[in-house]
């Protein structure tokens, strides 16, 4: 099974125009925030409770100036804040922090960068490549000042960066799980709703072409056999109290498929590993992928919205994923950890010892994986169905191989209408979120 590359991975990619790309970006980054969540002041942000976060709202540009005392914003515009911790004595009897957060629009192809000094310390820093959001947390935080600073930068491989960047901000107490009573800290995987389907041109990524007037890739057409691909993108998302953690080893310089384990931890700070299948290697994307990571399904529906036979219309080939913090999805809401997997770091081994390489990924608390509709694999192909209403469901660790606290809650949908399916411009409009999965 060939694996989908990661959205995180523009390098190689053919810039596009248009509406095109203007949708592909867009889906990189699900992050409007609420009108609740908007800052008037931002000159300084207070955390005087463990309540509610406090938000502020800034930009930085490509051409503004530096600050020479902070080695991050000598060469790089940072805009800076204040934040003053002024928590009651007592606070971090129950250990935990201050989370500084910072997201942003995808669609700029921002990198931005986040730092946190103390004086003259630093003291945390979020700097992933790819994504839309950094954060850190500042453990037990002394009350006193700090000066947050975001630097501009662009997207590891972006193409069209914004000179202007605007960004959200959050302060807030989180506090870790309690040790007792001693348990496993598992992940709970969902697959969220798609935003894109679409039957439009992906251009070309690592030397893998869409030929003009073509939905589907080369490389999906030789090795599928595939001939009209429905586009969509896929979301997956971490609700639980643990993070989704993978490790893998290869001896140095092998490229084939391994084994990989999962680490589950537990709230005394212990943790064991369990067995979860392999990661492969693919050589175009230069770097491993869980295997199986997700899977659709495309079902057609009847007038009154029912599903239409015991098996579905088309199944996309299983998908595999170099598992990353991408989105941060729990913006604003508790229990959401600080980015701990960046994005591009899964693509090299994070040591090497007695001739073998050693890697990892994952996915932490309230954070989600984003793969977009312009990148291969991120389809099912549609020839030869008829016109009509469907259901596209998806569905995140479809054959069960890691330890979650919910099975249940793994699959969603959304209805979409696909129309001129016998023409060469076939069409597909997105109707809403779908019913519960079969």
């Amino acid at each position: 099974m060939r694996t989908s590359v990661s959205g995180r991975f523009l390098a190689g990619r053919t810039r596009r125009t248009g509406a095109v790309l203007a949708a592909g970006l867009l889906a990189l980054a699900g992050t409007t925030v609420p009108q609740a969540a908007q800052a008037a002041d931002r000159g300084e942000v207070k955390v005087k409770s463990d309540g509610a976060a406090s938000y502020w709202a800034g930009t930085v540009r490509s051409d503004g100036p530096g600050t020479p005392r902070i080695p991050e914003c000598r060469t790089a515009h940072c805009d800076k804040l204040q934040l003053r911790v002024a928590r009651p004595g007592g606070t971090w009897a129950r250990p935990g922090g201050v989370q500084v957060a910072i997201r942003w629009d995808g669609a700029t192809e921002g990198g931005l960068g986040l730092f946190v000094y103390r004086g003259n310390t630093l003291v945390a820093k979020s700097t992933a490549g790819v994504g839309t959001a950094q954060s850190v947390i500042i453990p037990s935080a002394p009350n006193g000042s700090y000066d947050v600073y975001v630097s501009y930068g662009v997207t590891f491989g972006a193409v069209d960066p914004d000179p202007v960047i605007a960004y959200q901000g959050l302060a807030e107490v989180e506090y870790q799980p309690a040790i007792q009573p001693v348990r496993d800290l598992l992940p709970d995987l969902k697959a969220l709703p798609q935003e894109n389907v679409t039957y439009d041109n992906p251009g070309s990524i690592f030397g893998d072409v869409a030929q003009p007037g073509q939905s589907c890739f080369d490389s999906e057409r030789a090795e599928q056999g595939a001939r009209q691909c429905l586009r969509f993108d896929q979301v997956l998302q971490n609700v639980g109290t643990g993070p989704v953690e993978l490790h893998y080893s290869r001896p140095s310089g092998i490229f084939q498929d391994e084994d990989v384990w999962q680490r589950i931890y537990r709230s005394d700070s212990t943790w064991q590993d369990v067995s979860a299948g392999q990661v492969e290697f693919h050589p175009i994307h230069g770097h491993y992928h869980f295997k199986g990571f997700a899977q659709s399904e495309l079902w057609l529906t009847d007038g009154a919205g029912n599903l239409v036979g015991s098996t579905p219309a088309a199944v996309a080939e299983k998908v595999s994923f170099c598992i990353a913090d991408t989105d941060l999805v729990g913006w604003g809401t508790k229990g959401d950890a600080a980015l701990s997997y960046p994005a591009p770091a899964c693509l090299d081994p994070k040591s090497t010892s007695g001739g073998r390489d050693y890697f990892d990924m994952g996915m932490s608390p309230g954070w989600a994986d984003r793969y977009n509709w312009y990148l291969p694999d991120q389809m099912i192909d549609t020839y030869g169905l008829a016109d009509g209403t469907y259901i596209l469901f998806t569905t995140v660790d479809p054959d069960d191989k890691l330890s979650e606290s919910d099975e249940t809650n793994n699959c969603s949908s959304v209805v979409v209408e696909l129309s001129g399916l016998a023409t060469s411009q076939p069409q597909a409009q997105l109707r809403g979120v779908g019913p519960a999965c079969p």
